[in-house]
């Protein structure tokens, strides 16, 4: 039996997986599979010529490029029935208005459920990225909060500010897909010609070149070991700009090695090519170790789309749009668990800055060595301009390197050419740290406060969904929600730790759950126990408040701690003490009667 070798390009691992672990149980199969999504997917095919595969398994957007691009056939892993069926539930239960948006592929589908089960959904069906950013971009002017789409325009989404839930493959899908692979690469086993550019010329050359097409596919490569992905990325960028400008010299540093890439253009009767040189290097240790972290915006936009924060918080991208056009130093303010840092790190990829780097500096691991390249290198990021600093848990610093370093930014004017930002926890009833007070003083901040998750207890089902959604690609689970009891009791918990405890407690709850949906009694189990490990102290506080009050003081205690929880919204107070909203506005002209 003659076995078909199948290139797999998937838009994210959880399918990756899922292809590997179908072909392991097909005898007639041999499968390669990657993780690319649209262009990373086409370099990735572009490694190979038509003798390595006889056919390419690919989804969506990323299949329709692939056909353009290769010589290969191409199969495109459909989408079932199920799979959107199973995305539009999840979104049902977030109760928010939803649109879909994909390819031909998803919205063919869609419009048949839609219309079976009397769905009022708005469709748009896409062919590029392009028409797939101009459509993004009119939902989110319409205020669209939830799109329904494909890994293409679950990206885009994220640009703009748009929560996305992603429609991914199940494993009957995954399985057609693998079938018909087999039944079109067994059509082609022919000899297929191709064309082995400049390899007779380039048999003898030096081993540390690298040649590559117009299309940024490599025809030959001297380079004998595996280059990481961020050099791989550089090492197209620089193609690019060679095929513009003639040549090209760039420096990719991942971890301990630098990477020297020199590039010049080879003009031919026909095509265009691009010879890259690849130079390697030892450099100094990395300084993340250190408490030195330096992220570009793509970095930052990788780390958002594919984490908790990232895929909860663009509801709260408006929010934080305004501390991202001004050039005001910040202080970012929350609870533990609220999530400071990454909401610096979206403040900075929205801001005019985000061409520069943003560097972040943990004070907590700022030893020796990283003390001494921030205050006596030429690359310290204080000497920068137009960049970003943000420094975190300041008060592990010691007293004479605190005032050291901060005096010197301040003395320096070191804010009016860059951006400070700082992310400060409160430290209970004690408020924030005196260290946070004084750059606050010194350095003029802006306050930015996070609001803790029990203010906001109604966009909890939306957050699950979200992140349930994520999980589902991440983790290849098929979760489509929480029973409406299991949303109740996950509204009413304080969640003392905020957003970290939310986001861990829904990692084990789909690590716990088999069936569609997570159960109450599975949250109830799992709730108990994070009560234990976060006892409250609201009980002993409420005493010693209440001591001694009378009753009208009493009443003007609750009124004024449910207005705080309710960030001053009269009509949720009210429903929060159980009075009309009329008697709430009694007391507050009683206590104040001057404003009456």
């Amino acid at each position: 039996m003659s076995v078909t070798r199948i290139l797999g390009i998937a838009p994210y691992e959880a399918m990756r997986n899922l292809m590997t672990q179908l072909a392991s149980g097909m005898d007639n199969v041999e499968l390669t599979a990657f993780v690319g999504d649209l262009e990373p997917g086409a370099e990735i095919a572009g490694r190979y010529t038509d003798h390595d595969f006889d056919v390419i398994l690919s989804r969506g957007g990323t299949a329709e490029l692939l056909r353009r691009k290769t010589n290969l056939p191409v199969v495109d892993i459909e989408l079932s029935m199920y799979d959107i069926l199973r995305a539009i539930r999840l979104a049902e239960g977030s109760n928010s208005r939803y649109a879909i948006v994909g390819f031909p592929a998803i919205t063919r589908n869609a419009y048949i459920l839609c219309d079976m089960l009397k769905l009022d959904a708005e469709l748009y069906t896409i062919h590029h990225e392009e028409e797939a950013r101009r459509t993004l971009e009119e939902l989110a002017k319409g205020g669209c909060p939830m799109v329904l789409c494909d890994m293409v325009t679950n990206s885009i989404a994220h640009e703009y500010g748009i929560p996305a839930l992603l429609i991914t493959s199940g494993s009957e899908s995954v399985e057609a897909a693998l079938h018909q692979a087999v039944s079109i690469g067994q059509t082609f086993l022919a000899q297929r010609e191709h064309t082995r550019m400049l390899e007779a010329a380039l048999s003898a050359a030096a081993e540390n070149v690298i040649i590559l097409d117009e299309e940024g596919r490599e025809v030959f490569s001297g380079v004998q070991e595996e280059l990481p992905a961020a050099v791989r990325s550089r090492l197209q960028a620089c193609h690019r700009t060679v095929q513009e400008e003639g040549s090209r010299r760039t420096v990719a540093t991942v971890r301990d090695r630098q990477y020297i890439l020199s590039g010049r253009l080879i003009n031919t009767p026909r095509r265009r090519y691009t010879s890259i040189t690849v130079q390697t290097s030892s450099t100094r240790p990395a300084l993340e170790k250190h408490g030195i972290r330096f992220l570009n915006k793509e970095e930052v936009m990788d780390l958002s789309s594919n984490n908790f924060y990232g895929t909860t918080q663009l509801n709260a991208s408006q929010l934080y749009d305004r501390y991202a056009t001004s050039t005001a130093a910040l202080m970012l303010v929350g609870e533990s668990g609220s999530g400071e840092e990454q909401i610096a790190r979206l403040i900075y990829s929205r801001s005019p800055l985000q061409h520069a780097p943003l560097c972040v500096i943990d004070c907590a691991l700022l030893q020796k060595k990283g003390w001494d390249y921030l205050t006596g290198s030429d690359f310290s990021p204080l000497t920068d301009i137009g960049a970003t600093v943000s420094f975190t848990h300041v008060e592990a610093l010691e007293e004479e390197w605190f005032m050291q370093l901060f005096r010197t930014i301040r003395d320096t004017n070191f804010k009016q050419r860059n951006r400070l930002m700082f992310c400060c926890t409160l430290q209970g009833s004690e408020g924030l740290s005196p260290r946070c007070r004084k750059l606050i003083d010194w350095f003029s901040c802006t306050v930015v406060d996070l609001p803790a998750l029990r203010s906001h207890r109604e966009d909890i089902p939306h957050l699950a969904s979200l992140y349930l959604s994520l999980l589902n690609m991440r983790d290849a689970r098929e979760i489509a929600g929480l029973e409406p009891e299991a949303l109740r009791l996950m509204e009413n918990y304080d969640w003392p730790a905020n957003y970290d405890q939310f986001r861990r407690v829904l990692q084990e709850l789909a690590l716990l759950t088999d069936t569609p949906y997570i159960t109450a009694d599975t949250v109830r189990r799992v709730l108990q126990r994070e009560e234990r490990m976060y006892p409250s102290q609201a009980g002993g506080q409420l005493a010693d408040m209440l001591r001694g009050r009378t009753l009208e003081e009493v009443d003007r205690i609750a009124m004024n701690l449910a207005l705080g929880e309710c960030n001053g919204n009269q009509r949720a107070a009210a429903a929060r003490l159980g009075i009309s909203r009329t008697t709430l506005w009694r007391m507050l002209q009683k206590e104040n009667p001057a404003e009456s």
